[in-house]
């Protein structure tokens, strides 16, 4: 990964996309978790992570990863669909595994259900095989950031658990303090062809922005944020050049990408990966 952002009042943003495109990015990862399933379920009984993680997401490197609740799906889909016609791979989790939860729970019924008791489950089995999912899902999603060159948490109010005594914000969902919390720990990578030289001197300069990992479900801080009008005004900017380009058969992510960044105004360090 080479930068991330929060991008604040996601929520209030009103966001359109063809319903068919909708569909298509919503359904076309729908065969692997039939495939997850079939893991679970398999004869000898066996979890393979590696052969899950391997299997069930993407292979081919994402240029934005999206990290949002749950809640805001749709939304987050229509973006994706926006960015995805300016030439852009991104990466939206749901559209792979669905809801893990309903997943799970059909997988419980099958191998820890009690005899004779629809719905009542042996507790070793259930919460054995919840740790094992739950342990390979994010080592997965951990790889996908790794890969992917931007992170855009999508922060909106279905997000947030306000703690109005402390002051602070807190998320109720364990997948979002993960990808944040990974975020800002994972290496930065540089863009491709980025010299020897100009990687050198971006590592010798302080990163600015950088902050600490945060404890417990505390919201860990993002290294930049953006409102989501902004985003949106930078993606209304380049659609007529990037669209083009896509059209020609010549997909260039890196004309909404260095838009992005250019009004992210991002410091020393990440101007360096960036070769500018």
């Amino acid at each position: 990964m080479l930068l991330d952002a929060r991008i604040t009042g996601f929520d209030a943003l009103t966001l359109y996309a063809d319903g068919v495109a909708m569909d298509s990015f919503k359904t076309r990862n729908r065969d692997r978790l039939v495939r997850i399933r079939d893991y679970i379920l398999n004869d000898e009984n066996l979890l393979d992570a590696e052969a899950v993680a391997s299997d069930l997401f993407p292979t081919e490197t994402a240029d934005v990863f999206l990290s949002h609740t749950h809640q805001d799906h749709d939304a987050v889909v229509a973006l994706a669909v926006h960015l995805e016609s300016l030439g852009l791979k991104v990466f939206v989790d749901s559209c792979v595994w669905g809801d893990v939860y309903t997943l799970l729970h059909e997988v419980d019924k099958i191998r820890s259900v009690i005899p004779g008791k629809p719905d009542t489950f042996y507790y070793a089995r259930v919460t054995r095989t919840a740790a094992s999912m739950y342990m390979i899902l994010n080592v997965a999603l951990q790889r996908m950031i790794d890969q992917a060159e931007l992170l855009l948490f999508l922060d909106s109010k279905a997000v947030r658990i306000d703690d109005y005594v402390e002051g602070r914000a807190y998320t109720g969902s364990p997948w979002i303090f993960s990808e944040l919390m990974f975020a800002q720990t994972v290496r930065r990578r540089p863009r491709e062809k980025v010299s020897t030289e100009a990687l050198i001197e971006a590592v010798a300069r302080t990163m600015d922005g950088a902050l600490p990992p945060t404890a417990r479900f505390a919201m860990p801080d993002s290294s930049y944020s953006m409102p989501a009008a902004e985003l949106w005004e930078v993606i209304e900017t380049v659609r007529v050049p990037a669209v083009a380009a896509k059209i020609r058969g010549e997909p260039n992510p890196n004309i909404f990408l260095d838009a992005f960044y250019t009004q992210l105004k991002p410091g020393a360090f990440e101007r360096g990966l960036l070769g500018w």
